[in-house]
């Protein structure tokens, strides 16, 4: 961000947001933050692997980026705005999801989040936490707290162990999100949360940070 308060910085590969650092620039908190999607019955993408992307600036001289993945099918696309908040240790992303006509309202879109607090996979918690009558979820380690939104609300959460009851795994397994299990603690964990697109394809998703669980949440 342009601004000194802001204190978070992040990185872009393969489609996707990689890692995000904080308080200071040598300080990774997250893997990866990435959308996985599925019609719910013949197939399921997860964004970094199976969609085409391309990467631009919003605007020339911007600290921002725009990137739009695309199904080699043909059946659909995101597109991405992703920026830092210019005075709170937040990442936004703007996302669109634009399917071709026979496609509309058939698809689920999902944002999976690896977090590694305080620069490391091991020793992760994460849970399920109501504010603003909403569910968000939130992950720590000693310290350093994440909070993850949407502007759009999420239908269903889950929080589970990376390999073995993480949200990748269940949606690779039939389509469709089996498991909502509300916590997981001192683990290699992954946080997926079901984005509702009912009433509008378009939304926001935000990933704070903050000393406390209120500072994250307060933020998101």
């Amino acid at each position: 961000a342009y601004s000194t308060s802001s204190r978070i910085w992040f990185t872009l590969s393969y489609g996707i947001l990689n890692e995000i650092y904080y308080p200071t620039i040598d300080r990774p908190q997250i893997r990866d933050l990435e959308f996985l999607i599925t019609d719910g019955k013949t197939f399921f993408h997860e964004e970094k692997r199976d969609l085409k992307w391309d990467t631009e600036y919003i605007e020339r001289h911007t600290l921002g980026f725009r990137i739009v993945s695309s199904d080699p099918n043909g059946r659909y696309r995101l597109i991405k705005e992703i920026v830092s908040d210019p005075h709170q240790p937040c990442v936004l992303i703007h996302t669109r999801l634009e399917a071709s006509p026979e496609w509309q309202g058939r698809l689920a879109i999902y944002a999976l989040l690896a977090p590694h607090l305080e620069v490391g996979g091991w020793g992760n918690s994460a849970r399920r936490f109501h504010a603003t009558g909403r569910d968000i979820l939130v992950a720590w380690k000693n310290q350093t707290y994440l909070a993850l939104g949407t502007s759009a609300g999420f239908g269903k959460t889950s929080c589970g162990y990376v390999g073995s009851s993480d949200g990748w795994s269940d949606l690779h397994d039939n389509f469709t999100m089996d498991w909502t299990f509300d916590r997981a603690e001192n683990g290699n964990l992954a946080l997926v949360g079901e984005i509702d697109i009912s009433k509008s394809p378009e939304f926001t998703l935000g990933v704070a940070f903050g000393e406390s669980q209120h500072m994250a949440v307060s933020i998101i």
